[in-house]
């Protein structure tokens, strides 16, 4: 355990394992609500 803290404390270290856990959250909310809801609806901007 103490040498998972001391890896954690690495700036290098600390920021892949960041970009890990919140891509992983991520990728489960896009799994959750599913991508083809993104592009539903009618643009807004069309009519000007």
């Amino acid at each position: 355990m103490n040498k998972i803290k001391q890896l954690y404390t690495h700036a290098g270290v600390r920021f892949v394992a960041q970009t890990c856990f919140y891509l992983a959250i991520l990728i489960t909310l896009f799994m959750l609500y599913g991508f083809h809801t993104a592009n539903t609806g009618n643009y807004i901007y069309n009519d000007f």
